[in-house]
Parts: C-alpha cells; sequence; structure tokens
C-alpha cells in the first residue's frame, strides 16, 4: 500500500480500526506471500513457453524430414533412413516434466494461500460484528469514536442542516427563535 492510501486509512477512523489489528497484519503478510509466488509463477511460464517453443521448432523439422522418408520410401529402391532430432526439452537436465511439477506445486501452494486468507477474513469479519456490539448513545460518542465529519455544519454548506442566527426584531433586538435550515442531504 502506498503512503497516501496509508495516511488517508490511518485519518479515517472507521479505515483505521481494521487497518492495524493482527488479522489484518496476518492477511497481509500471506498477500505479500502470494504475490512472490505469482512472480515466480510468471516466470516459470515464461521459460515453459521458451522451451516448449524450441522443441516446436525441432518437431517441425522432425516432421518434415519424417514427409521426406516416407516419399523416398515410396520410390522404388529407396532409402529407409530416418534421423530424428532429439528434443532440446529431453536434453535438458531439468526438462518439461520437472517445470511442470514446479508450477503445479506453485499453483498447490497460491490456492492453499488463497484459502487461508478466506479464513482470515472470515475469522476477521467475525470479529468485527462482534465489535459492533459497541454502545453509541449520543453523537459526542459517535464523533469520539468515529470522528467529526469533514463537512461542517455552516450557513454556505448547502448538504448540511444549519441552525441560523436569530431574526433581527425592529425596536427589540433579536428575536428568540431560532430557524434550521435543513440541507440538501436531509430533504
Amino acid at each position: 500500500m502506498d503512503e497516501w492510501s496509508l495516511k488517508k486509512r490511518q485519518e479515517d477512523k472507521i479505515c483505521a480500526l481494521g487497518l492495524n489489528s493482527p488479522g489484518a497484519q496476518k492477511i497481509k503478510a500471506i498477500n505479500s506471500r502470494r504475490a512472490e509466488l505469482l512472480r515466480e509463477q510468471k516466470a516459470l511460464a515464461r521459460g515453459l513457453r521458451r522451451s516448449v517453443g524450441e522443441d516446436i521448432v525441432v518437431q517441425r523439422s522432425n516432421v518434415k524430414a519424417q514427409q521426406v522418408v516416407v516419399k523416398k520410401s515410396r520410390q522404388m529402391f529407396g532409402s529407409m533412413d530416418s534421423h530424428r532430432k532429439p528434443m532440446p526439452s529431453e536434453e535438458a537436465s531439468e526438462g518439461l516434466a520437472h517445470t511442470l511439477q514446479t508450477v503445479l506445486r506453485v499453483s498447490q501452494e497460491l490456492e492453499s494461500l488463497q484459502k487461508e486468507v478466506q479464513q482470515l477474513e472470515k475469522a476477521e469479519k467475525a470479529e468485527q460484528q462482534k465489535g459492533t456490539q459497541v454502545k453509541v448513545n449520543s453523537l459526542n460518542d459517535w464523533f469520539g469514536r468515529y470522528g467529526e465529519p469533514k463537512r461542517q455544519s455552516q450557513p454556505v454548506e448547502m448538504a448540511r442542516s444549519c441552525i441560523m442566527k436569530p431574526r433581527r426584531l425592529p425596536f427589540l433586538g433579536t428575536s428568540n427563535a431560532v430557524t434550521l435550515r435543513k440541507g440538501h442531504l436531509i430533504k
């Protein structure tokens, strides 16, 4: 997570409640391991594609050679010599089978990490549901727990309701009546 996102989440009281919980830290560690495994899987896939591409080139030349041998064998007294080039993946110490086993191992590990993340998220959600039983009896309690809203109640703010100044009465001063102007969010 970049610095700006982290700063904004720490400033927001609701997001900050779950930002540094132990479950969130475990999920973050598992996700970094998953990212590392995905990079490894990408490198393996790139190597596999390269080796299969080399095998395809050799296989095409083998097919052409076999077609020539078949054509010569149909001629009278044609030679029956056939030479097959071995595949580069067969000559290598680590063949395609080893690469495929590695890809399978990485995929299985990714799958197990995904299941673990799902279990941790489910446990974190259940823990948050228990935490929602916190009683808030007044707006001051609410603001203390979750923070003040960014938009304040002012006469220039049209979205929130605002208590207007009392009216001026001629020769008497100001009225005791207070007018509440409803904002757009309430209407």
